[in-house]
């Protein structure tokens, strides 16, 4: 106290003697007293009016809010001080706060009073991810549950999200602008009510594979397509490529660049950046006439009359330096050729030719073989019902042979063949013992046929009869 007296001592002298000059040091004298005996006179304590006041949740506490008078002093004036403060401004509540007022002539007054921390700020709303105002971005068929794009957040609460309530509900089904109101309050009753406009619309970008990643290599000289490199694809709808660059299939040894643009019909992009290098990296595409072909057993093969060309994508023809391997006719089975053919920088390819080397009889068989189950006819030549005879000239036939009709006369043509030389597809005959012939079958081998046996049956395989008479071949 004695300080600030000495600085209303210290702020008279200046002003009244030391810049105006105008007067004496009698006067300085005077002035003390008047001072001193100011304060002497006064004998009233501040009065400490404030019987509560508030604080805000999380400020700091004021002592100016505090209402104090003096008879003499100004507010200004007074020393305020806090005798013990356990005031915890973190923590709604009520408090008690012991306060002291001091004023110039040093009277004191000290009282407790209620210090409450309230809760007066109702919570924030915010829109999740980038704030575009009261516009919310909403994927079409995304969520309707507007917390997906709007939180609220308190000050004393936290997330209060899950109070929210809305005068409508969010049909994110339906493209288009909807204005749904909002509403949250905190525990402390505060309330946040705003309007905000839903925007329902197609947010997602296409779906793009780079299915050779973005760094490719690309053989020389082949045709460039998208397609190839780059898959696009939408939920709603198409989508369009816009390729900005080119790529050159000639040009070795030199990354190329293009940028591919690929928009959906709401304009969502997703930007793909691809890397050419130009190589060559395929052998000669080797053409031949055909990839399967049949050979009789034993006659001569030509593998090289299958060969059309080989063609190399940088060094042209080069159908001469094709290799070919050769096959075995004379046994039977399923074989194959292989043509080899290398470029300048050793790119092979190879081509293959499958060969069946068969007999004449297979073929006999395949064929029979179609009518298995087909029901025995007396006199019936196919194609659905046969006796024995109609069977054996109907497959015959089929490959450009004619037999007789009967079994007696199929037996009497063709070249006589003994038991123990038979081959698959030839006719094998039964009957009497005096030589007359009653049936006929195809050979199998294995000493099986298969043959039309007799009414009530269906064509099949069986052992061969007893009662063999003789065989014949035809082929």
């Amino acid at each position: 106290m004695k300080e600030k007296l000495n600085k209303k001592l210290n702020s008279f002298i200046n002003e009244n003697i030391i810049k105006r000059k105008a007067m004496f040091i009698p006067i300085l004298g005077v002035s003390v007293f008047m001072l001193v005996g100011y304060a002497a006179v006064d004998k009233e304590s501040p009065i400490i009016v404030s019987n509560r006041i508030e604080v805000a949740y999380g400020e700091k506490l004021d002592l100016n809010v505090i209402d104090i008078t003096d008879n003499h002093d100004k507010r200004d004036e007074l020393i305020v001080d806090i005798k013990a403060n356990n005031v915890n401004v973190m923590q709604l509540g009520t408090y008690e706060l012991t306060v002291s007022a001091t004023d110039c002539s040093l009277n004191e007054t000290t009282k407790t009073i209620a210090v409450e921390v309230v809760d007066d700020e109702a919570p924030e709303f915010k829109i999740v991810g980038a704030d575009k105002g009261y516009v919310v971005q909403v994927p079409i068929n995304g969520s309707s549950d507007v917390t997906s794009y709007i939180t609220a957040i308190d000050n004393v609460d936290g997330d209060v999200s899950p109070f929210i309530e809305t005068d409508k509900e969010l049909d994110a089904t339906k493209p288009g602008i909807q204005d749904i109101t909002l509403s949250v309050t905190d525990s402390s009753g505060n309330v946040n009510e705003k309007m905000f406009e839903f925007a329902v619309s197609d947010l997602t970008p296409p779906s793009v594979v780079l299915t050779q990643g973005k760094d490719i290599v690309i053989d020389y000289g082949s045709e460039f397509n998208l397609d190839n490199y780059l898959v696009a694809s939408d939920d709603m709808g198409t989508v369009t490529n816009v390729v900005t660059g080119t790529v050159d299939t000639r040009k070795e040894n030199e990354v190329q660049t293009i940028k591919v643009s690929t928009k959906d019909e709401a304009e969502n992009e997703v930007v793909s950046i691809l890397n050419f290098t130009v190589k060559d990296i395929s052998g000669p595409q080797i053409n031949l006439t055909t990839t399967n072909t049949e050979v009789v057993k034993g006659d001569s093969f030509d593998p090289r009359s299958y060969l059309v060309s080989a063609i190399d994508n940088k060094d042209g023809d080069v159908t001469a330096n094709v290799m070919i391997s050769n096959i075995d006719t004379s046994s039977t089975g399923d074989k194959s050729v292989t043509y080899t053919v290398a470029d300048t920088l050793g790119n092979k390819s190879v081509a293959t030719l499958n060969v069946k080397v068969y007999t004449p009889g297979t073929k006999i068989l395949e064929t029979a073989y179609t009518k298995l189950g087909s029901p025995y006819a007396w006199g019936a030549t196919g194609p659905n019902s046969f006796d024995c005879s109609g069977f054996t000239s109907w497959v015959y036939r089929q490959h450009g042979i004619s037999l007789s009709r009967t079994a007696q006369s199929q037996s009497q043509g063709g070249t006589p063949v003994e038991r123990g030389d038979l081959q698959p597809g030839d006719l094998v005959f039964f009957g009497s013992s005096a030589g007359r012939i009653t049936h006929v079958g195809i050979y199998v081998g294995d000493g099986q046929m298969v043959h039309s046996p007799q009414t009530g049956d269906v064509v099949k395989v069986s052992s061969l009869h007893k009662n063999y008479v003789t065989a014949r071949r035809y082929l």
